[in-house]
């Protein structure tokens, strides 16, 4: 039952869902309770789908959510449904397919109608309250969908079967995997990936196409692949530090608190949409920290430093573990927190403000609303010779206006957090901080990684042992998908590598095996995305390398990567498997997969490993281990074997024959001493 005011997501732990608690619509969360309702007192059910941090979430919220004439109406002819796509991404991904496919374009907010079987029959994204951009209202949506469903009632069932069958929802399962053809060979992909890449490339502005533009850290990613591969290739490495720099630059990266933005609206980076992303920020992460290695770029390692800062800082629980994100309005207005008017620019940097909005971009017209997105028109080197002044003199400047204009931001209200703690996200996170400890040298961070991870391993856990998605406000919940596993496995996996602890490879085996017990198919070798469950009409198997690594790719990867430390040839034909069952899909846009042609290239080759042996508490195996991470290149694992842990890891099936103090690289099919 409903309490006064409040809907049934008042009993929710959500952000999201809580957002809605007060909404007039008689909400329900994703339940088996909610489609018995809706069979019987037949009415269609409303699915809304989206996140806390999202813009035209709010808006349409605003607009019909929180309208007393609108909610009538849906609580008089629909259920309605409202989930976060963040704690069961396993149903977006479902209905996002579906309204892809019969709107032409998907999103979020996500607007779906369903049978009482869970069937799609109509979706769309965003409706307005009135008509508006060629959209209709969303009040004349719900007119329209309520009398088609009484009046013809058997031909909305018919075109849900339909829809089902050709999407292949239902039984036939929904797979992206194509096992027809010859396998093509992964480095021929890869540069295929790298073809179309450098053809989308903005040589002017960094990234890839033109507004609104995303980071694309999984194409870096395989940017950074191919360079490691291929030192004659200069194109990756030329299409990485272009953007890089611009992003680094631009209004997309938080200048004052650092971070990253989710994306830009605009090709130059200078408009973000003002939403911060954990699972952005850990894996900008880990491109900047190997293109600083690879590419001997000390600014980058300041970048690094800088988003770890912000993390530590804004997002980190008093659990251990990492909140989700930060919403981009505040005091319901998109970016208020972050920009600055001239005025209020000036009066706070005085007699500074003449120089400082030169190198800031400030200006009295503003670039964003009339205020202004601060940012880096020029390098500083250039900036520095366009005022007439040294760059170290600008460096030591801009220090002390960041703490002015740092100190009078906080004063505002903040955008709205959202604190759920997502395994796969943490485990991106995680992995990110380990490594970047070591190459880096912060010991700190290294103490934030397994605090992290240790909590995740032993708080997120369901009564069977295996992992859950998601931990908010003490509650635990949701089964984990395949990128959670995947993601913790992975995570696991460097914290071994930072620290030499067998507990953390014990943990990536486990959760590789995890993987398996509860996601392998017998018809092929592709992962699904969930477990199986009987609130879903389908069980994905995704390979698309979005915002967010495909579950399959990060799969792929712990088995490649977890094989080669194990000596577990198993792992690794699977991981050999996993990427040969999406050929078709990589050969049709190779540019959409780049994690898995990562894998698939890793597959292929020898293992690359780099063990270093002795204490890592001794100072000169410390500073052997951290030469090991700083020449590591991408798919090649750092193994310390300290004496405590030798019998540990044999029986883990790692090699553990070496004299302390010494380290041996193995790849190709050679093994050597590393020096």
């Amino acid at each position: 039952m409903k309490s006064q005011g409040r809907n049934r997501l008042a009993a929710e732990t959500s952000p999201y869902l809580l957002q809605h608690a007060a909404n007039p619509v008689h909400w329900w969360p994703w339940c088996d309770e909610a489609f018995a309702a809706a069979r019987e007192q037949n009415k269609p059910v409303f699915l809304s789908i989206g996140y806390s941090t999202c813009h035209w979430c709010h808006v349409m919220a605003h607009e019909s959510f929180e309208d007393a004439r609108t909610a009538a109406d849906l609580n008089e002819h629909y259920i309605a449904i409202k989930l976060d796509r963040e704690e069961r991404p396993d149903v977006d991904q479902i209905y996002m397919h579906a309204v892809t496919a019969l709107a032409g374009q998907g999103g979020w907010p996500l607007s779906v109608w369903l049978d009482a079987d869970r069937r799609p029959f109509w979706g769309g994204t965003y409706f307005p309250p009135e008509r508006r951009w060629g959209k209709p209202s969303f009040r004349e949506v719900l007119e329209q969908l309520r009398r088609v469903w009484h009046e013809r009632g058997e031909a909305v069932q018919r075109n849900a079967e339909q829809l089902c069958a050709r999407l292949g929802l239902g039984e036939a399962q929904l797979s992206t995997a194509d096992v027809s053809g010859a396998q093509p060979l992964a480095e021929t992909l890869c540069q295929r990936a790298l073809e179309v890449l450098h053809t989308s490339f903005d040589a002017r502005n960094g990234g890839f196409g033109g507004a609104p533009k995303f980071p694309r850290p999984a194409a870096l990613a395989l940017l950074l692949h191919v360079a490691a591969r291929d030192r004659a290739e200069q194109r990756p490495a030329a299409m990485l530090s272009r953007t890089l720099e611009a992003m680094n630059h631009g209004g997309i990266r938080d200048h004052l608190g650092g971070g990253f933005m989710r994306y830009s609206t605009d090709e130059r980076w200078l408009v973000p949409h003002f939403e911060k992303m954990l699972y952005d920020n850990a894996q900008l992460i880990e491109v900047l920290l190997d293109a600083h290695v690879q590419l001997g770029r000390e600014d980058f390692a300041a970048v690094v430093r800088d988003t770890v800062g912000y993390l530590q800082r804004d997002m980190l629980l008093p659990c251990g573990a990492f909140a989700a994100a930060e919403d981009a309005d505040s005091e319901g207005e998109e970016g208020l927190f972050y920009v600055f008017s001239a005025e209020e620019f000036d009066a706070l940097l005085g007699a500074d403000a003449v120089i400082a909005r030169r190198v800031l971009g400030v200006s009295d017209a503003g670039n964003f609303e009339t205020r202004n997105i601060l940012h880096w028109p020029l390098p500083l080197a250039d900036a520095a010779l366009a005022v007439g002044i040294e760059a170290t003199e600008i460096a030591a400047r801009f220090a002390q206006w960041r703490t002015l204009l740092l100190a009078h931001r906080a004063e505002r209200i903040r955008p709205q957090r959202d604190d759920k703690v997502i395994a796969s996200w943490n485990g991106m996170i995680i992995a990110a901080l380990a490594r970047a400890s070591v190459i880096l040298d912060e010991p700190s961070w290294l103490v934030l990684a397994e605090t992290a991870g240790e909590f995740v391993h032993s708080q997120m856990r369901a009564q069977d042992g295996s992992l859950l998605r998601i931990w908010c406000g003490g509650t635990k919940r949701f089964t984990a998908s395949l990128d959670d596993r995947a993601a913790m496995g992975l995570a696991f996996l460097a914290l071994f590598s930072a620290t030499g602890r067998s507990r953390w490879l014990q943990h990536a085996r486990s959760m590789a095996h995890e993987i398996i017990e509860r996601h392998a198919d017998t018809q092929d070798a592709a992962l699904f995305f969930a477990e199986a469950s009987a609130d879903l009409i389908a069980r994905p198997k995704e390979a698309y390398d979005g915002a967010l690594p495909s579950g399959n790719s990060l799969a792929a990867l712990l088995f490649v990567r977890l094989g080669a430390v194990c000596h577990d040839e198993v792992l690794r034909e699977r991981a050999r498997a996993m990427t040969a069952a999406f050929r078709g899909f990589m050969a049709r846009a190779p540019e959409a997969a780049p994690l898995l042609l990562c894998a698939a290239r890793e597959a292929e080759e020898a293992p690359r490993t780099l063990t270093v042996f002795g204490d890592p508490q001794v100072p000169a195996v410390r500073t052997l281990l951290r030469a090991a991470q700083r020449n590591g290149v991408p798919g090649r694992t750092v193994i310390p074997v300290a004496p405590s842990e030798r019998s540990a890891l044999e029986a883990l099936g790692v090699a553990v024959a070496g004299t302390d103090g010494e380290a041996q690289l193995c790849e190709d099919g050679i093994c050597r001493r590393f020096q």
